[in-house]
Parts: structure tokens; C-alpha cells; sequence
């Protein structure tokens, strides 16, 4: 097995013995895991009680055909990709399968490559669409806990007060010029005053802020 090529659980379901059974042992070969149904009543039977990746079924089988199949076993699982196999191959039994939801179809005879590249495509496929809904999961994942950190902080830290209700705790909280008030710090540097007054003197503040800080200095 490649691996590049994942290994897959197959079915094969062939009417013809020795084609049934040459298809196994190749496929085996490279790796998979392969179950051989005899006729379309097995292969029925087998879809019902195991799961497969991979199906490749004849299209004329006695007692159910390969459409039967095939929609069987994408009924049991939408993801399973069903190879159709066909010796009576038309354009319209090529559309129909298509239209089935088929995901190849080969005509025959074939011959072994031709089987291993659409058995290696289907493989390829299989695993991109796991490594897709594995990436999908992780970004849910990491989205929910981002969303989670984010409630956690907003109801953790208080709203920020309005400037309407700062003003009202601290009237000289949003002058922008503002230097530490006397009861923000442990106690008024001796030059506070000075600063004060040299701030009013170059009219940074009007005769109503410099009394209220003065007196606040002095407190």
C-alpha cells in the first residue's frame, strides 16, 4: 500500500467467479480490505450489517442489479462511493448510474491499472473529505471557546463608567490636562501648589477650577 493511498474497506460484488475473485486479491494486494459478494442478494445483505468506504458492484447481477446496490449503500451512508462495473455498458445505464449518485464507472473489459487509479482517486477523496470534517470540528471547536472567552471577559470586567457618572464621583476626572489629584495619591507634593498656580496663571484654568483643586490640595 502507497501511502500516498489510504487503505479502504471494499466491497466487491461480481457475479463472475473468477473476476470476483481476481478483484479481491488485487485490491487485497494493495492493501485493503476486501469482501466479495457472489451476486446482488449478498451484496445486499453485506451492506445491511457491515460499512464500507468503497463499493465496486457489476451493473447486471442476478437476483439484484448494481443500481439496487448502489442505492443501498448510499442509503446506509451518504459517503460511501459506489464504482459501477459493467460489460453492457450504454451512454444511458452510464447516466442513470450517474444520476444514482454514481462515482465511477468502468466499462468492460478492463484492466488493472485502470481499476487501481480509480480505486486510488476514490481513496484520495475518502481522505480529504475526513481531513475536511476533522479541520471543521477543530474550527467549531476553537470558535466555541473563543466565543466562550469572550462572554467569560465581558461579564467579568465592570461596564466603564459613563462620563456623565465619573463626572458626578470626580468633576475634574476628564480634563485632559489633569495631573494626580490630592486624594488619588498617599499624600500632595509640596510643589502642587506652585503647579497649580502656575497653571492658572497661564490660563489653563478658569477661577472656579483653580479654588476647587486648591482646596482639595490643602485637605
Amino acid at each position: 500500500m502507497s501511502k500516498s493511498v489510504p487503505s479502504l474497506k471494499i466491497l466487491v460484488a461480481e457475479d463472475d467467479p473468477h473476476l470476483g475473485e481476481a478483484l479481491r486479491g488485487f485490491l487485497r494486494e494493495k492493501g485493503h480490505k476486501v469482501d466479495l459478494a457472489r451476486n446482488g442478494a449478498e451484496a445486499l445483505s453485506l451492506l445491511k450489517r457491515r460499512h464500507y468506504s468503497l463499493v465496486l458492484t457489476d451493473l447486471v447481477m442476478p437476483e439484484a442489479d448494481g443500481l439496487e446496490v448502489l442505492r443501498l449503500a448510499r442509503e446506509q451512508d451518504p459517503a460511501t462511493l459506489v464504482v459501477i462495473m459493467t460489460g453492457h455498458a450504454s451512454l444511458e445505464s452510464a447516466v442513470q448510474a450517474t444520476r444514482e449518485g454514481a462515482y465511477d464507472y468502468l466499462r468492460k473489459p478492463f484492466n488493472l491499472r485502470e481499476l487501481d487509479i480509480a480505486v486510488a482517486n476514490a481513496a484520495r477523496l475518502l481522505h480529504l473529505k475526513a481531513e475536511n470534517l476533522h479541520l471543521l470540528k477543530k474550527l467549531h471547536e476553537l470558535t466555541a471557546k473563543l466565543e466562550d472567552l469572550q462572554t467569560n471577559q465581558q461579564v467579568s470586567e465592570p461596564p466603564a463608567p459613563t462620563p456623565t457618572q465619573a463626572s458626578e464621583a470626580h468633576p475634574l476626572t476628564f480634563i485632559p490636562w489633569r495631573f494626580p489629584l490630592a486624594w488619588e495619591t498617599e499624600s500632595a507634593h509640596p510643589g502642587d501648589l506652585e503647579r497649580l498656580l502656575g497653571l492658572y496663571k497661564d490660563n489653563l484654568l478658569t477661577e472656579r477650577e483653580f479654588q476647587i483643586l486648591k482646596q482639595r490640595l490643602l485637605i
